[in-house]
């Protein structure tokens, strides 16, 4: 493994967490800690660096035993990416069951990728 790769791997991981933890930003410790709240704003941004930082990591993989389980939760990243440019025509609740669906079963599939590369 590359130490670009490696890189690019410890980045994809923050960005992940970032997205995950946006439903934070509401919660009475953002509101107490106003730098929290900044930092967690940018959501979108993240979920778009994450794409892309996720590409360029498997690219630089080549191929392993874990490309197809890093291409089917890259897809799933991609959908919900696409899903979300839909979000201002969708049902607000409809397209927040949707997103939250989708970015529960891209950690699943993250968790798989994550497995599959250390002990396949």
């Amino acid at each position: 493994m590359t130490i670009l790769n490696l890189f690019m791997i410890l980045i994809s991981f923050a960005l992940l967490l970032l997205c995950m933890l946006a439903p934070l930003r509401k919660s009475a410790a953002a509101q107490k800690h106003p730098s929290l709240k900044m930092l967690l704003r940018p959501h979108a941004v993240y979920g778009v660096l994450l794409l892309i930082v996720s590409l360029v990591h498997g690219i630089l993989s080549g191929n392993k035993p874990a490309m197809m389980s890093g291409k089917v939760a890259w897809l799933c990243l991609l959908i919900l990416l696409i899903l979300s440019l839909f979000k201002k025509r969708m049902n607000p609740g409809a397209w927040l069951r949707l997103h939250r669906i989708f970015a529960v079963l891209f950690c699943v599939l993250i968790v798989i990728h994550i497995v599959s590369s250390r002990f396949l």
